[in-house]
């Protein structure tokens, strides 16, 4: 049971996330190989690689052990980097604007520097945005 617990959050934190094995386990620092076989429920973690997952992953124990519906809410706690701008043309004076796109819904936020998504409540992260990618609109 514990190791099927955990191996499910481990994957379920992955996919919510959307981290690789290999940036999760270097979040959590441990190998890839060894975070792998967490995740697939192939070993038992000693206590000590148990507080690395709850250390890397900002949980508890008990949200690592304990299946909970609430990983869309934990999701939505870790900020996404804002990585995208959404420019529109419009007539005066020739010109475009830009405004930032949300990274887990995609839509277009009408203003920067706000801390969660309008429309989805994602928490962001607005650390690296003077070097977000820029989508211009099709001709």
């Amino acid at each position: 049971m514990f190791l099927d617990n955990l191996s499910a959050s481990v994957l379920q934190l992955c996919d919510v996330r959307k981290l690789s094995y290999e940036s999760a386990s270097e979040q959590c620092h441990l190998s890839s190989r060894y975070f792998g076989d967490i995740a697939r429920g192939k070993t038992a973690p000693t206590v000590l690689t148990l507080e690395k997952l709850c250390v890397g992953f900002e949980l508890t124990p008990n949200d690592l052990l304990i299946p909970s519906p609430a990983w869309r809410e934990i999701a939505f706690r870790s900020p996404m980097p804002v990585t995208q701008i959404r420019c529109f043309r419009y007539s005066y004076p020739y010109g475009h604007t830009g405004f930032p796109v949300c990274p887990r819904c995609g839509i277009t936020m009408e203003r920067e520097y706000q801390a969660y998504c309008d429309r989805c409540g994602q928490c962001l992260n607005w650390k690296d945005f003077p070097k977000v990618a820029v989508i211009f609109p099709e001709k």
